[in-house]
């Protein structure tokens, strides 16, 4: 019996939610940070793409202004109990991004507030078997990412990248699922829709210039993807990884275009696009020390 991406049991128990919320309440500290509630909140979700909750406004940006900003009105851990995030229950790597979203440096400046709260996180995390450690640096202040404290296989591990992560947990389901040719075929569209998501995360045009006279497209995940690794991985000591990711690259799209009507063409052309998916967190800061 296969499981559907909403059903997979997570690792992070209510318990656990439960008592990172109450931490919160009773220290006084803003899951915000310095940011209003829904500055935040728009870092991590489309706000004017979730319902109201007040008749007034038409979207949650709106009825998150008045009542945060305006008014001030709702409890301080309303976030946590609101079902249009589901933070109780959202998927782990949803509930452990939002906590590493409370660590970034826009939102909590103060080093000596991240290290106290990382350290009551990793606590409180433990006994489910995940940690939040550094990343990559921005303005030489670190990043957050979570990883797993016990799973051996570093592509089970979320990026971080909500949309990536999701896509990879579909992908994945589709493929341990797939019967008919049509099935097999959406897995390749999908491995697509992966890489275009994730090449638009980490590209950026100033960092990582063409590698020929064409500017990519937001939809040219080749191009983006090329001109990535091809600065990111520079260098003859490199070229080994540059190449490797280049493969995996060329595997993962020429596999989307064949025609799959079995497992072994669909499973590689995901195998291939987990791979760039993974060698892009690894360079972009996202696969910290395993800790044994």
């Amino acid at each position: 019996m296969h499981l559907a991406p909403d059903q997979i049991a997570n690792e992070i128990s209510e318990v656990t939610r439960r008592a990172i919320v109450d931490h919160l309440s009773v220290a006084n500290v803003s899951w915000s940070g310095r940011l209003q509630d829904d500055e935040f909140l728009s870092r991590l979700y489309d706000l004017s793409n979730l319902p109201s909750l007040d008749h007034r406004y038409t979207d949650a940006a709106g009825d998150i202004h008045q009542h945060c900003v305006r008014n001030n009105d709702w409890d301080s851990g309303w976030v946590f109990y609101d079902r249009r995030f589901n933070l109780m229950h959202a998927p782990d790597d949803e509930f452990l991004r939002f906590l590493c979203e409370t660590l970034h440096p826009v939102a909590r400046p103060s080093k000596d507030d991240v290290d106290v709260l990382v350290s009551f996180y990793n606590e409180i995390l433990a006994p489910d078997g995940w940690q939040i450690v550094e990343g990559r640096t921005i303005s030489a202040k670190p990043l957050f990412v979570a990883q797993s404290a016990k799973r051996a296989a570093v592509f089970e591990e979320p990026t971080g990248w909500l949309k990536v992560d999701r896509q990879l947990q579909e992908m994945r389901f589709r493929l341990d699922s797939a019967e008919t040719e049509e099935q097999f075929q959406s897995v390749g569209l999908l491995c697509r829709e992966v890489l275009i998501s994730v090449a638009q995360e980490v590209y950026d045009p100033i960092r990582h210039p063409p590698v020929d006279d064409r500017t990519p497209s937001d939809t040219d995940a080749k191009r983006m993807l090329d001109a990535i690794f091809e600065s990111e991985l520079k260098g003859s000591s490199n070229e080994e990884a540059r190449a490797h990711a280049k493969a995996a690259v060329r595997l993962a799209l020429a596999l989307q275009h064949k025609r799959m009507a079995e497992f072994t063409t669909a499973a590689l052309c995901a195998e291939g696009t987990w791979s760039v998916v993974n060698m892009l967190a690894i360079v972009a800061g996202r696969r910290g020390r395993r800790i044994t």
